[in-house]
């Protein structure tokens, strides 16, 4: 009879701790699940109210009264009326200067393709070959030299300028209205050193918008006088 009590208060025993740590993970689990639950709920009130911040700025952002757009727009506008003549002067010179080198680059071109003609015909002696050969070798270190001489004179603030070496001498154009001495000493020493041409073989131009509305309006004139004489009648 003890026995059996014995073993119903074992049996007892284990129930009550097998029902005690099932409460204990049903209680764990509902405790678990209220803090994720706790968690989403607090990530989802910051996204809102990151949402409704982000919205807020949006809309200050889009208020007319932060920003002005006529002021911008008269400051560009002022600026290209105050600068287009500067624009248009230094166009016209770069277009100037542009326009001697290509000519110059198109005579060189001319010459090169001449002498190589000459150096691939079959039909001509090696003298004739190797006499063309020395002056292609010509043409390219006068190329060089001049090259060397404008980029100097640039980097010193010459900046419109075409510089052409012919026969050991160096004929020198820069768009401006005039030249100081300094400033024609100053070439003339580059293009000494660069170009190994001596200073009195060295010839400096300096022409400009100025001079070249007057050449035009001498030609202009020159032109009236060769069509009308007298009272108009033309010369015949």
């Amino acid at each position: 009879m003890k026995r059996i009590l014995k073993k119903n208060q074992i049996i007892i025993t284990a129930l009550a701790i097998m029902i005690a740590v099932a409460g204990y993970i049903n209680y764990r689990d509902l405790v678990s699940k209220s803090s994720k639950d706790t968690k989403v709920s607090n990530v989802s009130l910051s996204l809102g109210e990151t949402d409704a911040q982000t919205g807020d700025l949006l809309s200050n952002d889009a208020e007319p009264d932060d920003f002005s757009v006529t002021d911008p727009g008269a400051t560009v506008l002022t600026g290209g009326t105050t600068g287009g003549s500067s624009t248009s002067t230094s166009t016209k010179q770069s277009d100037f200067i542009i326009s001697a080198k290509l000519d110059r680059e198109q005579v060189r071109a001319a010459n090169k393709e001449s002498l190589l003609d000459i150096i691939n015909n079959s039909a001509l002696d090696e003298a004739g070959k190797s006499e063309a050969v020395s002056r292609m070798i010509a043409l390219t270190d006068i190329a060089e030299r001049e090259a060397a001489a404008e980029l100097l004179l640039e980097a010193k603030g010459f900046t419109d300028v075409i510089v052409s070496i012919t026969d050991e001498q160096a004929d020198v154009v820069v768009y401006r209205a005039s030249l100081s001495d300094t400033e024609r000493a100053q070439i003339e020493d580059i293009i000494k050193r660069k170009s190994g041409v001596s200073v009195e073989n060295i010839t400096i131009s300096a022409v400009s918008s100025a001079a070249d509305s007057a050449e035009t309006s001498a030609g202009a004139g020159n032109e009236s006088e060769n069509e009308t004489y007298g009272d108009g009648q033309p010369v015949s």
